[in-house]
């Protein structure tokens, strides 16, 4: 969506306040860039920080997230609705306005998305699954 404008048509002041919205822009841009990636690696980490390993045997009665044994009568787990995976009550988070729980990285995810905008895209390309394409 770059245009080529030649700024020579402008006045020399016209010319320097055009080019410091466009570097103020691209700071602006980069400081975004950086704020998305940074919550994209700690959702990452979260995802690494509870996978089991190839090496580890792998136990039904575990938390999916912190590996810690479930129990039989108490803390015995329960399955998260986005990833269906059983986790403890501890790498559980409470929605408040709904009372439901997701798991710790769903939850994180489901912050990144807000966070963002990648709720907007992908909501648009649910609906309209012929939008934007050629």
């Amino acid at each position: 969506m770059a245009h080529e404008v030649d700024l020579e048509s402008f006045k020399e002041l016209e010319r320097d306040i055009i080019l410091r919205v466009l570097y103020r822009d691209q700071t602006v841009q980069s400081i975004e860039e950086e704020r998305v990636r940074n919550l994209k690696t700690h959702l990452q980490h979260l995802r690494w920080k509870g996978a089991k390993s190839s090496s580890q045997e792998y136990k039904e009665k575990c938390c999916a997230r912190c590996q810690q044994t479930l129990g039989l009568l108490l803390n015995r787990g329960a399955v998260c609705q986005g990833c269906s995976h059983r986790v403890c009550s501890e790498c559980r988070v409470f929605l408040r306005k709904t009372h439901a729980w997701k798991c710790t990285v769903c939850f994180e995810d489901r912050n990144v998305k807000i966070k963002t905008g990648e709720w907007f895209f992908e909501e648009r390309a649910r609906k309209f699954p012929t939008a934007g394409k050629c």
